[in-house]
C-alpha cells in the first residue's frame, strides 16, 4: 500500500491544514485524459490537499481535468492557481500581462473552469524587473489584494519573485505563500526561503527535481534519487510544501513516499 501524503507532516496553507506533500499539475497538459484523471484521483486518495495549476497549462486543459476528476472538492483542498499571463495565439506560449483587466480575466477564467466562486490561493506569477509593460509589481500586487477583497480569491501568493519584492508585498499583504525555483541543485533562492521560514510563509518550490540537474543529495537505502531530492526539500525548511508533478500513477506514489524519509542533512 502506498504511503499517504500525511507522512510528510502538515502545514497551514491558505487557512487550511494540509500535508506538506502536494502535487504540481503542469505535466498533465500533455497526458492522455484517462491518465490525467487517474493521477488526480489517486492524489486525493493518498491525502494530497495542495494542487498547483494554471489556466495556461494547456489552455484550460489541466483545470478541466481537475474539475472533472475532483468535484465535489474536499473542504480542505487548496487549489493554487497563477495570474499574470495572456495567450496571444492558440498554441503559443503565454506572455506576461499584469494589467488589472488581464489579472481579473485570468482569475475569472479559473473560477469558471474549476467551478469555484472563489479560488483558495492564487499566485501572482511575476516575470521581469519591477515594471513590466508599464505595470509595476506593487500595482499588480495591489490588484491581487483588491481581488481578494472582492471575493474572487481567498489568499494571495507570489511566484518567481525577488526577496525585495516579497518583503514589500508581505508588508502590505500579508503574502500567503511563495513559489520560486528551488531544489538541491539550485539553491540560489535561499535568502527568500529563509525569509519565508522566519515568517512562517509556506514555500512551494517549483522544479523540485532540479530540471534534470545531476547534483543530487545522497540517497538512503531504499530511496530513489527523486525521493532523496524531495525528502531533502521537506527537511530543508519546515515551511516547504513539495509540489512535484507527474502524469503517471506509479511515479506519483513514488513521490508521495518521499515523505516517509527523513533527509540525512537539511543543509
Amino acid at each position: 500500500m502506498a504511503t499517504p501524503a500525511t507522512m510528510a507532516g502538515t502545514l497551514t496553507v491558505a487557512g487550511r491544514t494540509v500535508p506538506r506533500m502536494g502535487f504540481g499539475a503542469m505535466q498533465l497538459r500533455a497526458a492522455r485524459p484517462e491518465a490525467a484523471l487517474a493521477v488526480l484521483r489517486r492524489s486525493l486518495e493518498l491525502g494530497v490537499r495542495v494542487i498547483d495549476t494554471a489556466w495556461y497549462y494547456g489552455d484550460d486543459v489541466v483545470n478541466r481535468y481537475i474539475a472533472e476528476a475532483l468535484q465535489p472538492y474536499p473542504a480542505d483542498l487548496v487549489l493554487a492557481t497563477k495570474a499574470g499571463a495572456r495567450v496571444t495565439h492558440k498554441g503559443h506560449s503565454p506572455k506576461p500581462d499584469y494589467s488589472p483587466e488581464q489579472l481579473r480575466a485570468g482569475i475569472d477564467r479559473d473560477r469558471s473552469v474549476l467551478g469555484l466562486e472563489s479560488i483558495p490561493l492564487t499566485h501572482l506569477r511575476w516575470s521581469g524587473g519591477d515594471v513590466v509593460d508599464g505595470v509595476s509589481f506593487d500595482d499588480a500586487f495591489g490588484t491581487m489584494l483588491a481581488m481578494r477583497e472582492e471575493g474572487r480569491i481567498g489568499h494571495v501568493g507570489l511566484s518567481n519573485v525577488t526577496l525585495d519584492q516579497l518583503r514589500r508585498a508581505h508588508a502590505r499583504g500579508p503574502v500567503a505563500s511563495v513559489s520560486n525555483v528551488f531544489s538541491y541543485g539550485s539553491q540560489g533562492d535561499t535568502p527568500t526561503l529563509e525569509f519565508c521560514t522566519e515568517h512562517r510563509i509556506p514555500y512551494l518550490p517549483f522544479g523540485p527535481l532540479g530540471y534534470g540537474a545531476t547534483d543530487t543529495p545522497p540517497a538512503r537505502p531504499g530511496q530513489t534519487v527523486a525521493q532523496a531530492q524531495l525528502a531533502w526539500l521537506l527537511a530543508r525548511s519546515p515551511v516547504t510544501v513539495v509540489i512535484a508533478g507527474t502524469s503517471n500513477v506509479e511515479h506519483l506514489e513514488e513521490n508521495i513516499e518521499a515523505g516517509a524519509f527523513t533527509a540525512q542533512d537539511s543543509r
